[in-house]
């Protein structure tokens, strides 16, 4: 008979902690679960494996969720270098051939 150690009875189960398959994680973010898997290969979602099954818990992926808000790649940005700027072409081409 399984019987709980200390450790694990003073741990309180939250919802916030619960284990998300990958068809649910795909509702939570409303995309398809072939794309969830996509990004768990390419190890862009923080998940675990458990056998040969992928796990999410759920307050993992809120705060994965979190950071791409507010992600690094928008950090120090100026709101000026989102803009495209426009590409300059060469005003003449020069040939490397000899003719």
């Amino acid at each position: 008979m399984y019987r709980r150690t200390e450790l694990e009875s003073e741990r309180s189960h939250t919802p916030d902690d619960d284990l998300l398959t990958a068809a649910e994680v795909a509702a939570l973010l409303r995309m398809t679960p072939a794309w969830v898997y996509e990004e768990t290969r390419r190890n862009r979602i923080p998940h675990m494996r458990l056998g040969r099954y992928f796990r999410y818990r759920r307050s993992t992926i809120d705060a994965w969720m979190s950071q791409l808000e507010t992600g690094p790649d928008l950090a120090g940005r100026s709101p000026s270098s989102f803009q495209t700027k426009s590409r300059r072409r060469p005003t003449s081409v020069s040939s490397s051939r000899g003719t």
